[in-house]
């Protein structure tokens, strides 16, 4: 048997749900260390549901309220409490808070939190004074349009990242805590050189130091094909986005994620998704989801950049050598040098998007990632576990549910830092069974910590 990991290894606590009800796919933690609470949020389950777990519909139906899930923990975690404005069930108050699908969380300078959830016809921001214990302010229609990114930015400021469907993609900025959005937005996207365009593809990020906005885009063709991934950034007064030089690859996931050390330097990480050119790959299948060919077995990448996206480091792969596939990474970044990064990993070398496959949380934590003589990265299985057994990962949005593929997991899932500068990791998992027989309909809402190792931000050990 091996022995329990010291102090100085990188090791996880035994996965806690937060709710065993509710739905958990596409979530994020947040430690409000103003107000010295946790906050985690994610999709309604609407849209992330699986067909053989509709025989068994227990709690969706009854606990729906056309709003995405939000808890809220007073002692780092150990306990959760769902939200209930004013014994509704609705989780705030619906005049501000519409829409099941796409939760993000940010904080602002003031300390104020916000998330948002949309109906596709509207993007709601809505937000908290006070770590979650009343959600004060909010707007169900800062614009409409999909998976919309939130950063908070001075106080009761916020920018809202959306897909439109009349101008493409726009952020749209907010000076009241989410009362109202300004009506026209910041254009994050156009034409580039040698035929290529870029678009915003990715969570927001401010940066407070430049007083700056920061987000992931990705180039395409002019056959709109993804050929690289990159960064623009905003300044206050700038008419639009600025993109910056372009990382040539392939990528797996619908978005790369990025972070900011307290350095200022920027990370970003995706998965490449290298194919046999055999037309045996999802893509290939009626349908469509995925990639065309069968997959090979492919990695989780970082590059830096010492300057928001101008020039990039050569990639630094962190996930480990094997024959399998990794993907949907997150980021989070901690003092100088220092990131956390998570993804899924397989048990085998399939297509998830229609191939059935096992997975487990894969995690990397990297310091000195700018100095190749020192860096170091450790990596394990954050999950110590399963958390999706046997079955597909659909990546193809609301037809999945048609098709009978299985997207309880939704597309994403996220890490965070604690306020000890420890890791948090909060993902679906769809494992627990339901108790009337046959598997949820929805994936059920985890928290992964960080137990040993040491800390991202400061000295010691978590």
């Amino acid at each position: 048997m091996p022995a329990p990991p010291s102090g100085d290894s990188l090791g996880y606590a035994k996965r806690q749900y937060v709710d065993f009800q509710l739905a958990g796919g596409e979530p994020f933690v947040l430690a409000d260390n103003v107000h010295h609470t946790l906050i985690y949020t994610a999709h309604e389950g609407t849209t992330h549901l699986y067909q053989p777990g509709l025989e068994y519909p227990i709690d969706f139906g009854v606990n729906y309220r056309n709003q995405v899930n939000l808890w809220r923990s007073d002692d780092n975690g150990r306990n959760w409490q769902r939200l209930n404005y004013i014994g509704t069930g609705f989780g705030t108050d619906p005049t501000d808070n519409t829409g099941f699908s796409d939760p993000d969380l940010t904080q602002d300078r003031g300390g104020r939190v916000y998330d948002t959830g949309i109906d596709l016809a509207n993007d709601s921001v809505f937000s908290t004074r006070d770590g979650g214990r009343h959600w004060d302010r909010g707007t169900p229609q800062c614009h409409e349009g999909d998976r919309p990114w939130l950063a908070g930015g001075r106080r009761d400021e916020v920018f809202m990242a959306t897909n439109t469907e009349e101008e493409g993609h726009q952020v749209y900025r907010s000076t009241d805590g989410g009362e109202s959005c300004s009506l026209t937005g910041i254009a994050d996207q156009g034409e580039v050189s040698g035929g290529r365009s870029y678009v915003g593809n990715g969570k927001l990020l401010y940066d407070r130091e430049h007083d700056q906005l920061v987000e992931p885009i990705t180039f395409l063709n002019e056959d709109g094909d993804i050929i690289g991934l990159g960064t623009s950034t905003w300044h206050r007064g700038d008419a639009e986005f600025k993109p910056g030089a372009m990382i040539r690859t392939s990528m797996f996931a619908h978005w790369p994620a990025i972070g900011i050390d307290r350095g200022g330097t920027t990370y970003m990480v995706w998965d490449t998704d290298p194919r046999r050119d055999d037309g045996k790959g999802c893509g290939d299948t009626l349908t469509g989801n995925g990639g065309s060919g069968s997959p090979r077995p492919n990695a989780i990448k970082i590059a830096y950049s010492n300057n928001y996206g101008k020039t990039w480091s050569k990639p630094i792969r962190v996930s480990p050598h094997s024959q399998n596939r990794v993907f949907w990474p997150w980021i989070t970044a901690g003092g100088r040098g220092r990131v956390a990064v998570t993804w899924y990993a397989t048990d085998r070398l399939r297509d998830p998007d229609c191939q059935k496959v096992t997975l487990r949380i894969g995690d990397a934590h990297v310091f000195h990632a700018k100095d190749p003589r020192r860096r170091r990265i450790e990596r394990v299985g954050a999950s110590r576990g399963l958390i999706h057994v046997n079955s597909t990962v659909c990546q193809g949005g609301t037809t999945c549910v048609a098709t009978g593929q299985d997207r309880r997991l939704g597309d994403f899932f996220t890490n965070a830092l604690d306020p000890r500068g420890c890791e948090l990791i909060a993902s679906g998992d769809t494992t627990k069974p339901s108790p009337i027989g046959g598997p949820r309909p929805t994936a059920l809402p985890i928290l992964i910590r960080q137990s040993t190792g040491r800390r991202l931000v400061g000295k010691g050990h978590c």
